[in-house]
């Protein structure tokens, strides 16, 4: 059934109305993954400004980077060029000690779309390593919308054997106001791994994306991949390390 629409939604919830346009599309005029996380990100930060009890912006001041660890989309029909979409997100529940956002895409009239859940984690800009929330974001308003997506699982399987390996390096232009290569871009490299001829017939249904160790300007990753069933497996890895892995199932 899915994250069930309403006209009208209770404070702590954000909606921001869009048109899907043509670069954010692929040949088949369906809005790319990538972009779908880069929507994402733009009302995320949105709404953290409005709901969180502090900004973006003042959290940098303090030294601190709102970052995304796990994120999970599930797909009932892909927006297609033209069409207006509605998104939604708010904060629900903690999972652990991480910050959940839920969100939902729908159409003008409230047919949904997409379906998403994602876990954050505040992040010491010097040290880079995982910090505490401020005072100010305990307060951070909570909501619960009726049938909304579970939090992202923060562990799958992987196989052991990749099949298939390429090489991809962090260009400048990938690399967002945190110092590191923005979350989107990952979904990026990953879309580019699969041909045209098979994304005709075979949209995806679920991106699960597990974003282990920040990559930066200039790094190259190997990317090891994997499909079987109609399911992509990707691991991305720094030598010895995996940065990255992701499950798109198709």
């Amino acid at each position: 059934m899915g994250a069930q629409f309403t006209k009208d939604f209770p404070e702590g919830v954000y909606e921001k109305v869009i048109d899907i346009t043509q670069q954010q599309t692929d040949s088949f005029g369906n809005i790319c993954m990538g972009e779908v996380a880069r929507l994402m990100q733009v009302i995320t930060e949105e709404h953290f400004d409005e709901f969180s009890g502090t900004t973006i912006k003042e959290l940098n001041s303090i030294g601190l980077s709102w970052v995304i660890s796990w994120s999970e989309i599930t797909v009932i029909r892909l927006p297609r060029v033209g069409e207006r979409i509605r998104m939604r997100v708010w904060t629900s529940k903690k999972k652990a000690v991480m910050h959940s956002r839920k969100y939902a895409f729908y159409t003008d009239d409230g047919e949904l779309l997409l379906e998403t859940a994602s876990l954050f984690a505040l992040m010491d800009r010097e040290t880079r390593q995982a910090a505490v929330e401020p005072e100010s974001m305990k307060n951070a308003i909570t909501v619960t919308v009726p049938n909304e997506p579970k939090a992202p699982k923060m562990m799958i399987s992987l196989p052991d054997i990749f099949a298939f390996g390429s090489l991809r390096t962090v260009s400048s232009d990938e690399i967002d106001y945190n110092g590191h290569m923005n979350n989107s871009h990952y979904v990026d490299w990953v879309e580019d791994l699969i041909d045209d001829s098979y994304r005709e017939n075979h949209p995806p249904k679920s991106v699960w994306i597990e974003y282990t160790k920040e990559l930066l300007e200039n790094q190259t990753a190997l990317l090891q991949y994997d499909m079987k069933d109609d399911i992509l497996y990707v691991r991305g890895m720094i030598g010895s390390e995996t940065v990255f892995k992701v499950r798109i199932t198709y």
